[in-house]
Protein backbone atom coordinates (compact mmCIF):
# COMPACT_ATOMS: atom_id res chain seq x y z
CA UNK A 1 0.00 0.00 0.00
CA UNK A 2 1.19 3.63 -0.54
CA UNK A 3 2.20 6.13 2.30
CA UNK A 4 0.20 8.74 2.99
CA UNK A 5 1.54 12.43 3.08
CA UNK A 6 1.79 12.12 7.28
CA UNK A 7 3.79 8.91 6.90
CA UNK A 8 6.34 10.03 4.54
CA UNK A 9 10.00 9.44 5.84
CA UNK A 10 11.90 12.70 4.59
CA UNK A 11 15.25 11.36 6.33
CA UNK A 12 15.91 10.13 2.66
CA UNK A 13 15.56 12.48 0.81
CA UNK A 14 17.09 15.03 3.04
CA UNK A 15 20.56 13.12 2.92
CA UNK A 16 20.56 12.95 -0.75
CA UNK A 17 20.04 16.97 -0.83
CA UNK A 18 22.34 17.39 1.27
CA UNK A 19 24.91 14.88 -0.50
CA UNK A 20 24.10 15.34 -4.06
CA UNK A 21 22.26 18.84 -4.60
CA UNK A 22 24.22 21.73 -2.59
CA UNK A 23 23.49 24.82 -4.35
CA UNK A 24 26.69 26.63 -3.71
CA UNK A 25 28.49 25.01 -6.71
CA UNK A 26 25.70 26.44 -9.18
CA UNK A 27 25.07 29.89 -10.36
CA UNK A 28 21.35 29.18 -9.94
CA UNK A 29 19.56 26.64 -7.58
CA UNK A 30 17.27 25.82 -10.47
CA UNK A 31 19.65 23.67 -12.16
CA UNK A 32 19.20 21.15 -9.47
CA UNK A 33 15.12 21.23 -9.44
CA UNK A 34 15.01 18.49 -12.07
CA UNK A 35 17.56 16.14 -10.28
CA UNK A 36 15.97 16.86 -6.76
CA UNK A 37 12.42 15.78 -7.86
CA UNK A 38 13.95 12.92 -9.86
CA UNK A 39 15.36 11.55 -6.72
CA UNK A 40 12.41 12.01 -4.46
CA UNK A 41 9.85 10.09 -7.39
CA UNK A 42 12.43 7.52 -7.05
CA UNK A 43 12.41 7.41 -3.25
CA UNK A 44 8.58 7.41 -2.51
CA UNK A 45 7.51 6.64 -6.38
CA UNK A 46 5.42 10.33 -6.12
CA UNK A 47 6.62 13.56 -5.32
CA UNK A 48 4.68 14.57 -2.11
CA UNK A 49 4.09 17.97 -1.28
CA UNK A 50 5.91 17.44 2.01
CA UNK A 51 8.71 16.64 -0.41
CA UNK A 52 8.28 19.50 -2.80
CA UNK A 53 8.17 21.81 0.40
CA UNK A 54 11.96 20.12 1.48
CA UNK A 55 13.47 20.47 -2.02
CA UNK A 56 12.36 24.16 -2.33
CA UNK A 57 13.58 25.24 1.09
CA UNK A 58 17.05 23.33 0.54
CA UNK A 59 17.53 25.15 -3.03
CA UNK A 60 16.14 28.49 -1.91
CA UNK A 61 13.32 28.34 -4.48
CA UNK A 62 9.61 28.74 -4.35
CA UNK A 63 7.12 26.28 -3.58
CA UNK A 64 5.21 27.37 -6.22
CA UNK A 65 8.28 26.94 -8.86
CA UNK A 66 8.58 23.01 -7.48
CA UNK A 67 4.74 22.18 -8.68
CA UNK A 68 4.95 24.00 -11.97
CA UNK A 69 8.04 21.67 -12.64
CA UNK A 70 6.00 18.72 -11.45
CA UNK A 71 2.84 19.61 -13.46
CA UNK A 72 4.83 20.45 -17.08
CA UNK A 73 6.45 16.97 -16.79
CA UNK A 74 4.28 13.81 -17.62
CA UNK A 75 6.66 11.93 -15.83
CA UNK A 76 6.35 13.37 -12.50
CA UNK A 77 3.35 11.98 -10.21
CA UNK A 78 1.80 14.09 -7.25
CA UNK A 79 -0.43 12.34 -6.05
CA UNK A 80 0.55 8.55 -4.93
CA UNK A 81 0.58 5.79 -7.48
CA UNK A 82 -1.81 2.71 -7.34
CA UNK A 83 -0.15 -0.92 -5.94
CA UNK A 84 0.54 -1.69 -9.56
CA UNK A 85 1.40 0.17 -12.53
CA UNK A 86 -0.74 -0.28 -15.98
CA UNK A 87 -0.57 1.50 -19.65
CA UNK A 88 -3.24 0.91 -21.55
CA UNK A 89 -2.28 1.28 -25.29
CA UNK A 90 -3.90 3.76 -27.43
CA UNK A 91 -1.92 3.54 -30.15
CA UNK A 92 -3.27 3.29 -33.99
CA UNK A 93 -3.37 -0.84 -34.06
CA UNK A 94 -4.64 -0.96 -30.58
CA UNK A 95 -7.30 1.60 -31.49
CA UNK A 96 -8.75 0.60 -34.16
CA UNK A 97 -9.23 -3.39 -31.96
CA UNK A 98 -11.33 -1.58 -30.11
CA UNK A 99 -9.19 0.42 -27.19
CA UNK A 100 -11.21 3.27 -26.88
CA UNK A 101 -13.91 1.36 -26.13
CA UNK A 102 -12.14 -0.65 -23.37
CA UNK A 103 -10.96 2.87 -21.98
CA UNK A 104 -14.40 3.50 -21.64
CA UNK A 105 -15.80 0.14 -19.90
CA UNK A 106 -12.42 0.35 -17.12
CA UNK A 107 -13.39 3.93 -16.26
CA UNK A 108 -16.93 2.38 -15.87
CA UNK A 109 -15.72 -0.53 -14.02
CA UNK A 110 -13.43 0.30 -12.27
CA UNK A 111 -14.30 3.86 -11.11
CA UNK A 112 -10.70 5.80 -11.82
CA UNK A 113 -10.10 9.18 -9.97
CA UNK A 114 -8.86 12.17 -11.42
CA UNK A 115 -5.46 10.86 -11.31
CA UNK A 116 -6.19 7.54 -12.71
CA UNK A 117 -6.06 5.58 -10.01
CA UNK A 118 -8.81 2.77 -9.01
CA UNK A 119 -10.68 3.48 -5.50
CA UNK A 120 -8.94 0.24 -3.79
CA UNK A 121 -5.52 1.86 -4.70
CA UNK A 122 -4.81 -1.63 -6.50
CA UNK A 123 -3.84 0.19 -10.08
CA UNK A 124 -2.94 3.32 -11.33
CA UNK A 125 -4.02 3.34 -14.99
CA UNK A 126 -2.48 5.62 -17.73
CA UNK A 127 -3.25 5.63 -21.23
CA UNK A 128 -0.64 5.88 -24.14
CA UNK A 129 -1.68 7.68 -26.49
CA UNK A 130 1.63 6.47 -28.37
CA UNK A 131 2.48 2.35 -28.99
CA UNK A 132 3.29 -0.31 -26.31
CA UNK A 133 5.21 -1.87 -29.16
CA UNK A 134 3.46 -5.46 -29.23
CA UNK A 135 0.48 -4.34 -32.10
CA UNK A 136 -0.28 -7.66 -32.73
CA UNK A 137 -1.53 -8.31 -29.01
CA UNK A 138 -4.11 -5.31 -29.92
CA UNK A 139 -5.58 -4.00 -27.29
CA UNK A 140 -2.99 -4.16 -25.14
CA UNK A 141 -2.06 -3.20 -21.70
CA UNK A 142 1.45 -3.45 -19.76
CA UNK A 143 1.16 -4.10 -16.10
CA UNK A 144 4.13 -3.23 -13.99
CA UNK A 145 6.44 -2.14 -16.66
CA UNK A 146 6.86 -5.76 -17.66
CA UNK A 147 3.40 -7.66 -18.07
CA UNK A 148 2.22 -7.58 -21.28
CA UNK A 149 -1.54 -8.89 -21.32
CA UNK A 150 -3.22 -8.46 -25.07
CA UNK A 151 -6.22 -9.23 -27.30
CA UNK A 152 -7.92 -7.83 -24.04
CA UNK A 153 -11.60 -7.08 -23.70
CA UNK A 154 -13.84 -6.14 -20.77
CA UNK A 155 -13.79 -9.67 -19.23
CA UNK A 156 -10.45 -10.20 -20.04
CA UNK A 157 -9.17 -7.05 -18.67
CA UNK A 158 -11.29 -7.22 -15.71
CA UNK A 159 -9.98 -11.18 -14.67
CA UNK A 160 -6.47 -10.13 -15.31
CA UNK A 161 -7.07 -7.40 -12.74
CA UNK A 162 -8.77 -9.52 -10.12
CA UNK A 163 -6.25 -12.48 -10.51
CA UNK A 164 -3.36 -9.56 -9.79
CA UNK A 165 -5.41 -7.78 -7.12
CA UNK A 166 -6.31 -11.68 -5.14
CA UNK A 167 -2.01 -12.26 -6.01
CA UNK A 168 -2.97 -15.05 -7.87
CA UNK A 169 -0.37 -15.87 -11.39
CA UNK A 170 -2.21 -14.18 -14.10
CA UNK A 171 -0.74 -17.22 -16.51
CA UNK A 172 -3.37 -19.32 -14.47
CA UNK A 173 -6.16 -17.69 -16.56
CA UNK A 174 -7.74 -19.32 -19.01
CA UNK A 175 -7.60 -17.74 -22.55
CA UNK A 176 -5.41 -14.38 -20.91
CA UNK A 177 -1.82 -13.67 -22.82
Amino acid sequence: MTQSQAEIDLDPLRDILQRDFNPDGYQEAEELILGACQEAQLLYGWVPQPASQLIADHLGVSINRIYGLLTFYADFRTDPPGDHAMLLCHGAACFVMGSERLIRELNDDQKLGPDGRTPDGAFSVQVVNGCLGVCNLAPVAQIDHHHYFGHLNRERLAAVMHAIRDGRPVEDLDGVE
